[in-house]
């Protein structure tokens, strides 16, 4: 039985362009000033700006072994700024100066993407463009929504409530970038166990709290 002529183009059409983890390599290995600005890696990543950048800003809180203290509060009010207006619907991202010129030293960004490279390859080999109308324009406004109510999380002071959120909008962006809707769905589905597993462990901290001065009264 002959397939369709649809998906052999479409599949050239995927893998003529270059995979994720190769362009994050090749931009980290290029650039040459001494640091790299969030404005410089927008400009690289071009039309794909959305997913790219949801996906830069998730990886330092969906890695444990960074482990830098705050960065959740620091990267997730930018990652909420950029998830509103892809809820909005804007077609580019727009990023405040406060925002587009934060920068990282070169070899801190190259240290990163160096240990992120090897784990996407694994991803991208499971990959491929599948429910493609959850990685469409249309759908783009309601990812953009689940990703503010995650960004959102990130940016509560919850101890060890920074990785489900920061996963969540992790795999929604790579289902964006690779136009894989079962990577989408893998996303949303980590979106609502991280709500219920903080939700949980807000109103047991709530409750605690006034066990505790119903005690004292």
């Amino acid at each position: 039985m002959s397939s369709s002529p649809a998906d052999p183009k479409l599949t050239a059409q995927h893998h003529s362009s270059p995979s994720l983890s190769s362009l994050l390599l090749d931009i980290a290995a290029n650039f040459q000033a001494e640091r790299v600005r969030v404005r410089d890696i927008t400009e690289s990543l071009g039309q794909r700006s959305f997913g790219f950048i949801l996906l830069i800003f998730a990886l330092p809180n969906s890695l444990p072994i960074l482990g830098i203290p705050g960065v959740s509060t620091v990267t997730g009010l930018p990652m909420l700024f950029v998830a509103v207006q892809m809820a909005l619907g804007h077609k580019r991202v727009y990023l405040p100066r406060w925002i587009a010129n934060r920068s990282v030293a070169t070899v801190d960004f190259q240290k990163l993407i160096n240990k992120v490279a090897p784990w996407l390859q694994r991803i991208e080999k499971l990959m491929r463009p599948r429910i493609m109308f959850l990685t469409q324009v249309n759908a783009e406004r309601l990812l953009g929504t689940v990703c503010v109510s995650l960004a959102f999380l990130l940016v509560l002071p919850i101890p060890l409530g920074n990785l489900l959120p920061a996963l969540g909008i992790l795999f929604i962006a790579l289902g964006l970038i690779e136009r894989d809707g079962v990577c989408v769905l893998i996303g949303i589905g980590i979106g609502i166990a991280a709500w219920v597993f903080l939700s949980g462990l807000i109103w047991v901290a709530v409750k605690t709290v006034l066990v505790m001065l119903d005690r004292l009264v």
